[in-house]
């Protein structure tokens, strides 16, 4: 005990939690393992016996069923009508007794054809059938060699059927030979079929739910059907199979379950099935789940006793991880406890020095952060200005150079304006309504250097002209679409200007009709000309609003170009 101890550390608190949650629940598991597996064997083992051998037998009682009828039928044929066979000597009542047979065919589904040899080989029946073939099938010639019992023949074409599409389908066979109570000879021999799929079905039903093969065969243990010719060795292995003891139902030899589940009653065929024991496994999920319960509630009073004896341990790790989660929340709380000369004290220690820091460190970061985003807004604002500024100047000296000075004076008017609200930097956020008015002093500068050419209409809903944009933000979209879009284009062009809110959001649409060109997005930051207007108003509205926000542009080449503005609502 003493060695064991002094293989535990001492002062590290994980690593015996661990150890010790390991020795018990190993523990644990070893035995409820070895307790339970012998238990789960033989359950399994005798369940699946169980369940096997009652949903053979219910196959065979349910064959069973169509096998007694017809059993049954045969036999009462001849003495429901002694002259029944020499109704064969007479073409007319030939038919009639083929409409007697139709009659007894059509009251059971699930046979295909009656047909009736008498003793001088003519034939009839509710299907014409060539004579020498049906003489020369397998289950007349198996009829003539019985004693007048029921006789089965496996399943296989009606060759002899004239109709060649029934003389293709598969049938099982089965007939008897009716012999004179008087005289004890033979008065003929009646042929019952029943189509295969019928017999598939019974097979194959839903509650089907092993790996298992599945037989039907006749009382010399021959095969009638097998509804998985691929498995050749089923055969064999039935003929290697030993009778059952009395009273058994199944028995267990090389790696299969051979069930017979017999039918309640006598009969001429039976069903039965060979199962590997390995699928055994697969009807064990009420086992597992006896298995898993016992498991867990052993594992929940281990559990309890391990964090009974440890929550002297666990408490201050739990206080200390909920005063670390609240650092997510910005809430810079620390720890005020009793600290112990453990790996916990020290975390306590270094977690209440972590905090002071943290807390200096994001003050400090967030007064950098902040004077760092209004430097960059700043420097974005005072880059549009003197591209504005440059572009108007360079207009108001063409039009001084014509000698249009009335209009130099309406445009310096209007520009005076625009000035006085581009320049007011310490006020980067407007209205959507203040910056619609400065962007229309701005339109009616353009128009007045190219009358007859430019041509804005405005559909913005006045819901929207209360919310919030960036100063001097649609001024440059607009430039880019008169110089890049209208004025290239032969003839006027019109620009459309939408606003609305959508799904949270306001959605202001610059779009015009002019030369169009490749699309090419505005945060590609190449800095030519053309494109530093789109390029600093997406940057500006990332850094003011986010980067769920800015412009988003689409170009066709011909038909025209859309500055789309993406804003919080």
């Amino acid at each position: 005990m003493t060695k064991l101890a002094s293989l535990l550390p001492g002062r590290n608190i994980s690593v015996r939690l661990a150890l010790y949650l390991f020795l018990m629940n190993g523990t644990i598991l070893i035995v409820s393992s070895a307790i339970g597996y012998p238990f789960i064997g033989n359950i399994i083992k005798e369940n699946t016996a169980y369940y096997a051998e009652h949903y053979i037998r219910s196959m065979n009682n349910e064959i069973n069923f169509y096998i007694q009828d017809i059993d049954f039928m045969t036999l009462s044929l001849f003495f429901l009508d002694r002259n029944l066979f020499g109704l064969l000597n007479d073409d007319v009542r030939r038919i009639e007794l083929q409409s007697y047979f139709d009659g007894f065919k059509n009251s059971r589904d699930y046979i295909d054809d009656i047909f009736l040899v008498n003793k001088h080989l003519q034939v009839g029946g509710t299907s014409s059938a060539y004579r020498d073939k049906l003489i020369r099938s397998d289950i007349y010639r198996s009829i003539m060699r019985s004693e007048g019992e029921l006789v089965v023949s496996p399943i296989g074409p009606a060759g002899f059927v004239m109709n060649t599409d029934k003389a293709k389908e598969q049938v099982l066979f089965l007939g008897r030979r009716i012999k004179s109570p008087q005289t004890n000879e033979t008065e003929g021999v009646v042929i019952v079929t029943v189509p295969a799929n019928r017999i598939a079905q019974i097979i194959a039903k839903e509650e089907k739910r092993y790996d298992e093969t599945i037989l039907l065969i006749d009382r010399n243990a021959h095969i009638i059907y097998n509804p998985n010719p691929a498995d050749r060795d089923a055969a064999k292995r039935l003929a290697n199979m030993p009778p059952l003891s009395p009273g058994a139902s199944y028995r267990s030899q090389d790696g299969y379950l051979y069930i017979t589940g017999k039918s309640d009653g006598p009969s001429t065929m039976e069903i039965v099935g060979f199962i590997p024991e390995k699928a055994l496994l697969k009807d064990a999920a009420a086992i597992r789940n006896i298995q898993i319960a016992l498991n867990l509630g052993m594992l929940l009073i281990a559990m309890t006793m391990a964090l009974l004896i440890a929550y002297r341990f666990l408490k201050p790790i739990i206080q200390l991880a909920y005063y670390m989660r609240q650092i997510g929340n910005r809430e810079w709380l620390p720890y005020r406890a009793k600290t112990t000369d453990d790996e916990i004290g020290f975390l306590i220690r270094c977690f209440n020095e972590m905090i002071d820091r943290l807390q200096d460190s994001f003050e400090r970061l967030a007064a950098e952060q902040e004077k760092k985003k209004q430097a960059e807004m700043r420097a974005l604002q005072a880059q549009i200005n003197p591209h504005f500024i440059f572009n108007t100047l360079n207009t108001i000296r063409w039009l001084a150079k014509m000698g249009r000075g009335e209009q130099v004076f309406e445009m310096i008017t209007s520009m005076n304006e625009i000035l006085v609200g581009a320049f007011q930097l310490n006020q980067p956020i407007i209205t959507i309504g203040e910056e619609i008015g400065y962007l229309k002093r701005y339109i009616h500068i353009q128009q007045m250097v190219h009358p007859d050419k430019i041509e804005v209409v405005y559909e913005l809903d006045e819901a929207i002209l209360n919310k919030r944009i960036a100063r001097l933000c649609l001024q440059p979209l607009v430039e880019n679409t008169i110089l890049h879009g209208i004025l290239p284009k032969s003839g006027p062009g019109t620009i459309r200007i939408t606003g609305r809110a959508e799904e949270g959001h306001v959605i202001i649409a610059i779009a015009d009709d002019g030369v169009g060109s490749p699309p090419l997005p505005p945060t590609s930051g190449k800095g030519e000309r053309e494109r530093v207007g789109l390029y600093n108003v997406d940057k500006r509205l990332k850094l003011y609003f986010g980067e769920a926000y800015g412009v988003r542009l689409s170009s066709a080449e011909g038909k025209g170009t859309t500055v789309t503005v993406a804003l919080p609502e």
